[in-house]
């Protein structure tokens, strides 16, 4: 029996182990992108490789971990340097490639775990795509901060726009994972919904949304912060971390044990 966590670490026999061990894969899904002036452009990669990593550690071989999928569509965003975007329709039959052969090799239950807003309805159609073309497996997707919404909002402090990018949130979360990278000398705070019109206009990760819209991010914004990044704290990072990571361990647990059943086909033969 194989006690390692991460996929990449494991040789081949072993991962036929873990595929004994009925183990939940997570497929942590990024982006690399601009975060304002104090953060890196790996923080959606950072955050997300973290907390499934730890999820798996934790998991008592009943998950492991994928090497990350670095890149994600961003196109939005190209107007600020550091900006990667991979086309919508090569991201989707990238990913779903990366599940199916998982799928193939044995693999029963797949998540992946996304990490960036324009990412997240891709990566809901692409779970979809995987379950219906390997009939034995049970493919999902989740987004890292919905998973942990109510640990992360009960400890944001900068009201209802504190929260979206590069701001009090993923700051603090990168603050606990990584500080040294963090210049927080240059933070700084920028509510692109001041300029005005209704609220959906812009991204709200507490999913109040009714109307799914994504603007060109240089047209709302200036600094590349959408929220109040000066807020954050280490401390805050951690309590939203580790809560992320509690909540998707649970998740992933319940998950595992769902069943792969037969189809029964209902139709009519003629």
């Amino acid at each position: 029996m194989t006690t390692k966590h991460l996929y990449a670490d494991m040789t081949w026999p072993e991962v036929n182990e873990a595929v004994k061990q009925e183990r939940v894969v997570l497929i942590p899904v990024g982006a690399i992108e601009q975060h304002g002036y104090h953060l890196p452009v790996d923080v959606d990669n950072v955050i997300a490789v973290h907390i499934c990593d730890e999820v798996a550690k934790r998991s008592n071989n009943t998950v492991v971990t994928m090497p990350p999928i670095h890149y994600g569509y961003n196109d939005h965003n190209m107007d600020f340097p550091g900006t990667i975007s991979i086309k919508m329709q090569h991201f989707i039959d990238y990913c779903a490639d990366v599940g199916l052969s998982l799928a193939s090799q044995g693999f029963k239950h797949i998540l992946y775990v996304n990490a960036h807003g324009s990412n997240a309805p891709l990566c809901d159609l692409i779970s979809r795509r995987v379950t219906v073309e390997n009939e034995n497996c049970l493919c999902g997707s989740v987004n890292h901060w919905q998973v942990g919404w109510d640990v992360i909002g009960a400890v944001l402090e900068g009201g209802p726009y504190a929260a979206d990018h590069a701001c009090e949130w993923e700051t603090s979360e990168y603050l606990y994972i990584d500080p040294g990278k963090v210049q927080m000398d240059k933070a700084v705070d920028e509510i692109p919904a001041h300029r005005g019109g209704p609220r959906w206009l812009y991204p709200d990760l507490s999913d109040s949304r009714k109307v799914f819209f994504m603007n060109y991010w240089s047209r709302m914004n200036v600094s590349g912060v959408a929220g109040t990044a000066t807020l954050a704290t280490p401390e805050k990072g951690k309590a939203m971390v580790e809560g992320t990571i509690e909540r998707l361990l649970t998740i992933a647990n319940e998950f595992r044990a769902l069943e792969v059943v037969p189809r029964i086909d209902y139709r009519i033969k003629v």
